[in-house]
């Protein structure tokens, strides 16, 4: 096993992400496996670098990074941050073991497919968003020993996450503000307060299988963040549950857009100071009162060559020249091919004054 130590600073000049990670690349090229680097804010340490062997494992151990720690890190490859870290830890983790001590910025292992992030403190604004599940690899894990910023778990799909609310016992909500929101698969299991949590979920008890899963967990979580000492205050089960989403027999049904107008919307509605609102739903090719336009013929230019009739493509036209509404689109090609302008394009609303 081959180590190096690569600066992020040298004589007091920071270096560029690129020429840090070409370097990394460099000495990976050469068998190096194991990495301390000393950083200065430079993105995208340990998730962009690769072994030729998909087979070897690479580690690297970081201090003072930039944000996307472990950004699409694959499986063999672990990663040890020495404190706090920005946004975008662990962004669409593939398998890698990414352990932060200390706390994350926002949005940490958002879109995490696969692999483990372990974090000592608290992580921040959506973090845990868009979470999820590929059959094919293993199930993406994301624990948290304190607690997370709002809007966590958004859009979660699939994978595990485990929220320890260790010292929050003072805040209102471990899972921060309008947590879950679209959240349609994977397991939530916290320990602590929550509120506001979104409509589409359920709060549910711990079953023996959840149980399991979080001790033998656990001693992994603590081992790795080295907390083993707490192991006993998280395993008190009587603190713990799980959020899930709800089964589609029992989600709100969805209302019709005139029906959220009427009664949830701002009153009035944003444009309400414009238009009146009709309510009605148009297709993208609407007929009648619904055309954006409609065609107005001038029977003193027409030479009756019937080139409108034989172009409209809704055989909207009749013989007689007058238009059927229910099949007028608007489209105006009957003005675009008429040789004399014997059709003339209106607006079909009232324009606003």
């Amino acid at each position: 096993m081959k180590t190096i130590t690569i600066e992020g600073l040298i004589k007091n000049n920071r270096i560029s992400t690129q020429d840090l990670l070409q370097e990394i690349q460099e000495k990976i090229n050469e068998g190096y496996t194991n990495f301390e680097i000393n950083a200065c804010g430079q993105h995208d340490i340990g998730g962009s670098s690769w072994a030729k062997d998909p087979n070897e494992s690479l580690t690297f151990k970081i201090t003072n990074p930039g944000q996307r720690v472990g950004a699409m890190a694959r499986k063999g490859t672990k990663i040890y941050v020495n404190g706090s870290t920005p946004a975008d830890v662990g962004w669409l983790n593939s398998g890698a073991e990414i352990i932060v001590n200390g706390d994350c910025g926002d949005t940490a292992a958002h879109c995490a497919a696969s692999g483990h992030i372990y974090v000592s403190g608290r992580v921040g604004t959506r973090s845990g968003a868009l979470m999820k599940y590929d059959p094919k690899f293993p199930v993406p894990e994301f624990w948290v020993l304190k607690n997370t910023g709002s809007y966590s778990f958004e859009f979660m799909s699939g994978g595990i996450a485990v929220v320890c609310g260790f010292d929050c016992s003072d805040i209102e909500s471990v899972l921060g503000k309008r947590a879950c929101v679209g959240m349609v698969g994977g397991t939530i299991y916290f320990r602590g307060n929550v509120k506001d949590i979104a409509s589409c979920v359920e709060i549910k008890e711990l079953s023996q299988e959840d149980i399991d899963f979080l001790t033998a967990g656990m001693d992994k979580f603590l081992s790795a963040i080295d907390k083993r000492g707490l192991k006993d205050t998280l395993l008190n089960f009587n603190e713990w549950k799980k959020i899930t989403p709800l089964p589609p027999d029992k989600k709100i049904n969805k209302i019709s857009v005139s029906d959220f107008h009427k009664n949830d919307w701002i009153e009035g509605g944003i444009f309400g100071d414009f238009i009146d609102d009709d309510y009605k739903v148009y297709p993208l090719a609407t007929t009648g009162e619904g055309r954006l336009q409609e065609p107005i013929w001038d029977s003193s230019k027409c030479i009756n060559c019937k080139l409108c009739i034989n172009n409209c493509p809704q055989n909207a036209i009749k013989e007689d020249y007058s238009i059927d509404e229910n099949k007028c689109i608007g489209c105006a090609f009957c003005a675009t091919v008429c040789p004399k302008n014997a059709w003339e394009m209106k607006n079909n609303k009232k324009e606003i004054s």
